[in-house]
């Protein structure tokens, strides 16, 4: 009976060894990986001086451009677009809920925002006479394109 005691308690240290072995390359893992991947840095929206946030790869972002055209289909220039991220997604890398940031459209009527942080985001589209048009729940999707026509 005591030979199986001590067997028994050396499997159990064995295990504990085991364990902590794993524990320490999961930490490792995490420190390590994340300096494997460039990152880039993005301007505070909220403010005039030059203070960025650091840490989302390239990989992490998308693009959303479009149009604005009023109800005869013709282009709007000077409608500001506002976009205001109130959501992330499940793996996004980018955890910062509260990013936003506007454009003017051109003479064309078109507007760009390159590089937004993944997630899900609300628009509001100021036009020059004032009325405003909002959609919400426009995912953002990683390293991905995409566009959307805004009609008065």
């Amino acid at each position: 009976m005591r030979l199986e005691i001590k067997e028994l308690n050396k499997l159990n240290i064995d295990i504990v060894i085991l364990t902590i072995l794993i524990s320490c390359l999961g930490v490792i893992a995490a420190i390590i990986i994340p300096t494997m991947y460039e990152t880039i840095l993005f301007t505070n929206p909220f403010s005039s001086s030059s203070s960025f946030e650091e840490g989302t790869s390239a990989i992490d972002l998308g693009r959303v451009s479009g149009f604005v055209m009023n109800s005869d289909d013709l282009p709007v220039e000077g409608a500001s677009v506002h976009v205001y991220k109130y959501m992330e997604l499940a793996n996004s890398a980018d955890k910062n809920v509260g990013y936003s940031t506007s454009v003017a459209t051109n003479s064309h009527g078109a507007y760009s925002f390159d590089n937004l942080p993944s997630g899900v985001y609300k628009f509001t589209i100021t036009y020059p006479d004032g009325v405003v048009q909002t959609i919400d729940n426009y995912t953002v999707w990683p390293s991905t394109s995409s566009s959307y026509v805004f009609k008065d």
